[in-house]
């Protein structure tokens, strides 16, 4: 398959499996299982989108490697897809906000398109760095910011944030400091679709995984936003930054990358 059919059974899968996890009832949305000294839920719903989406994207002959499936943790990241069956659990079982059902393909290590469904009001979005972006088939492209001081961030404090030196927080949160607002959404997919569509200027986050943002990226570098960080992807906690180019500048700087791994 080309990258376009590619492409196309990403959105037509992603938009499937959205719609089905949108269908479940209250009762099927409870936590089933936590990780992590109980600060990472586990939900029906995680496999049962997991099991959907890697049906559907099955056909393109494709590995997968799922935040779900601990056996793809290994793979090299070669040709394959990337996915988050579902992306901000916890907003999910709480009725809290916004998540996401995201799927990148990436080749030698790099996310090339992205699509990634809103359970919450059914929007799609896909794009990458040869596919100009898009929100429900309309083009997106990120702001023109150019001063943290007037700038909106977008982050989170994941679950391994707690394995994070002193120095590398405190000097995360001397970065914080310096936007004009700072927002935390639970959903780190639907943070850096907010800066593709530049609704916010930057996302930031430190010790997230790579599944929680390879699609979000690929969209975000096809609305315009640069990856500041990192130069390199693994499946390592990593330390992610996303802005316009027009404030990647004032962030370097500021010298204010210097809590990334």
């Amino acid at each position: 398959m080309n990258h376009d059919e590619l492409l196309q059974l990403a959105h037509d899968a992603v938009k499937d499996t959205g719609r089905l996890v949108r269908s479940l009832s209250q009762e099927q949305r409870g936590v089933e299982s936590t990780e992590i000294g109980g600060r990472e839920v586990k939900l029906y719903a995680d496999k049962l989108a997991h099991n959907h989406l890697s049906s559907l994207l099955a056909v393109s002959g494709l590995p997968i490697l799922s935040e779900e499936d601990r056996t793809s943790h290994e793979m090299p990241l070669d040709a394959l897809w990337v996915i988050d069956p579902l992306d901000g659990s916890y907003n999910f079982t709480r009725g809290l906000g916004h998540s996401m059902i995201s799927c990148a393909f990436v080749k030698n290590g790099e996310p090339l398109f992205g699509v990634l469904f809103d359970v919450v009001n059914e929007a799609v979005y896909l794009g990458g760095v040869d596919h100009p972006s898009q929100m429900n088939g309309s083009p997106i492209h990120c702001s023109e910011a150019s001063s943290l001081g007037s700038s909106v961030l977008c982050t989170g404090f994941p679950v391994r944030f707690n394995n994070v030196g002193e120095s590398e927080k405190n000097s995360y949160l001397s970065f914080m400091r310096g936007f004009a607002r700072v927002r935390m959404l639970g959903s780190a997919a639907h943070s850096i679709c907010l800066v593709a569509r530049g609704a916010a200027d930057c996302y930031a986050e430190q010790s997230i995984m790579f599944w929680d943002v390879a699609a979000g990226i690929a969209v975000a570098r096809g609305a315009g936003v640069k990856l500041l960080n990192p130069t390199q992807f693994t499946l390592r906690p990593l330390s992610v930054v996303l802005a316009p180019s027009s404030l990647a500048n004032a962030i370097r700087d500021c010298h204010a990358l210097s809590w990334c791994r």
